[in-house]
This record gives structure tokens, C-alpha cells and sequence, in this order.
């Protein structure tokens, strides 16, 4: 018979062996536990640091964004400033790089990852960071964005059309004597100044249009200057002498004269600039 003090013996090594389990295993969680933490405390840093980078850059002028692979980013005096050599070393052990990519348009102004020509008006930031984990893995995670030079572009592509710079208000059109087209108004509401190169009018009757005033300048007649050299119709084309109108300002069609009574009759007005963008009013009846 076996003696029942070796199976109390036997009893307690078991005891202790599975206790050794229970707690190896226990601890073997918590170390993974304090591990996945770990990792996830870098990523978050990293993926904070990442941000501040990708933000810093965003808040530069569009001048400022020079194309670099290995850029770095410093703060003087509350305004990020690139540098164009790197990496950058961070006060966590973390490196960043902040990278200033061009990028490619084809002719329809579609972004393309291969031919094309580089657009002045667009760059690709990039910012990445890389860190070593407690095992000396590597890490990194980048972010990127697209930066457009809206205020001030130089390209084809984002260059304001002139015509999107100008109010046209018709609201008090009126003709004046029965016969003088007046009180048609041209603001330019952009920075730069716009040219009109052509302007024609749709009319309901048998009405011809020999000259055209805007503000005090004769810009058609049928004499010159501008083409052709001829009363119009409805629906014909003035080749205008080119009018300007700069930035701020505003000009009035006050003088176009038609040879008939055109009391009311319904217009309608087409102006071409020489940017080739077109405006074409609603129909409308001065008074």
C-alpha cells in the first residue's frame, strides 16, 4: 500500500508545478501586456511627431517648400523653418525626415505618376519617422499631402481665368433716349488686371448696332477702331479695341448705340477675354 505520506509529498510537488505554470504563464502575459504597451506608447509619439511635421510643413509659405528627399524641420521664433539635409534627430530617439516632392500633370491637369511635366503651382509633403523598439526593431510610419499654391499660382493650372474675376450686374440696364444701351456695369473683383477682346449681343428685332462706349473710351464703331467695319446685327461679333479693366475697378457699358428704337427688347450679351474665357448673360429687357 502506498504510504500516505508520499502521496501528501507527490500532492504538493504537483501543486507547486502547476502553480509554477499558472505563474510563468502570468507573467509571460504581463510581459507581453508591458510590451504591446510599450510599442503602442512609441507609436503613438511617432505617429505625434509624424503629425507635427507633416502640419509644420503646411503652415509654410508656398515659397519656402524647396524639393528635398532628406529635409528637417526646426522651430526659431514660432515659425517652422525647412532645412534641406537630414534626417532630423528627435529628443525620443526617433528620426524624422520631411521630404518636398514635385509633382506631375498631363495636359488635362490630372496628377500622373509618370510623364507629364512638373507643375510649379503643386508639391507633395511627406513626413516620416523611424524609431528602434526596446528589441531594436525598426520602425517607421509616414503621411503625406497635397499643397497647392492657390494664392499666387505661376502654371496653367490654377491660374484665375479672368472672366471668374468679374461681377457683371445688368440689373439697371436702361435705354437711354430709346436707343443707347447704358448702366451695364464690369467690376474686377481679382488682383490682377483683365482684358476684354471681343463682345457680342443677341436682340428680338430688326435693330443695328453701330458703336460701342465703355466708360469714356470708344472700344467699336463702325468708323474704327475694331472690326468689322460695318453696322452689326443681332448675334454678330465686335472685335473690340482691347479694354482693360485693373484690379478694384469698375467700367460701364454707357454708350452702346443701336439704330432703332429698341424699347423693350429683350438682350442678351457675350464678352470673350483674351485669356479666351467667356461670360454670356441671362436675357435681359432695360427699361
Amino acid at each position: 500500500m502506498q504510504s500516505p505520506r508520499g502521496s501528501i509529498i507527490l500532492e504538493a510537488l504537483i501543486a507547486v508545478g502547476v502553480a509554477s505554470l499558472y505563474i510563468v504563464g502570468i507573467l509571460g502575459l504581463a510581459l507581453s501586456a508591458n510590451r504591446s504597451t510599450d510599442r503602442a506608447s512609441e507609436t503613438e509619439l511617432a505617429a505625434w511627431r509624424m503629425n507635427e511635421g507633416l502640419e509644420a510643413l503646411q503652415s509654410m509659405s508656398f515659397a519656402d517648400l524647396s524639393t528635398t528627399n532628406v529635409g528637417a524641420l526646426t522651430l526659431t521664433s514660432g515659425k517652422w523653418l525647412l532645412s534641406l539635409t537630414g534626417p532630423q534627430t528627435l529628443a525620443t530617439d526617433m528620426t524624422r525626415v520631411s521630404k518636398i516632392q514635385t509633382v506631375n500633370r498631363d495636359a488635362s491637369c490630372a496628377i500622373v505618376a509618370s510623364g507629364g511635366t512638373v507643375d510649379p503651382d503643386s508639391k507633395t509633403l511627406v513626413s516620416e519617422v523611424t524609431w528602434l523598439d526596446t528589441h531594436n526593431h525598426s520602425h517607421t510610419i509616414s503621411e503625406s499631402s497635397l499643397r497647392t499654391n492657390w494664392e499666387t499660382p505661376t502654371g496653367p493650372c490654377f491660374a484665375a481665368t479672368m472672366v471668374s474675376q468679374i461681377t457683371f450686374d445688368i440689373s439697371g440696364a436702361v435705354y437711354s433716349g430709346g436707343k443707347q444701351l447704358r448702366q451695364v456695369y464690369f467690376t474686377n473683383n481679382g488682383s490682377s488686371s483683365v482684358t476684354i477682346d471681343k463682345i457680342s449681343m443677341t436682340w428680338n428685332n430688326g435693330a443695328e448696332f453701330s458703336q460701342l462706349f465703355m466708360n469714356t473710351s470708344k472700344v467699336w464703331s463702325i468708323s474704327g477702331p475694331g472690326t468689322p467695319s460695318r453696322d452689326l446685327r443681332s448675334g454678330e461679333t465686335m472685335d473690340i479695341q482691347n479694354y482693360t479693366l485693373a484690379a478694384g475697378s469698375t467700367t460701364e457699358v454707357n454708350k452702346g448705340q443701336f439704330e432703332s428704337s429698341m424699347t423693350g427688347t429683350t438682350l442678351t450679351m457675350t464678352v470673350t477675354f483674351t485669356d479666351g474665357s467667356v461670360w454670356t448673360s441671362p436675357s435681359f429687357k432695360p427699361l
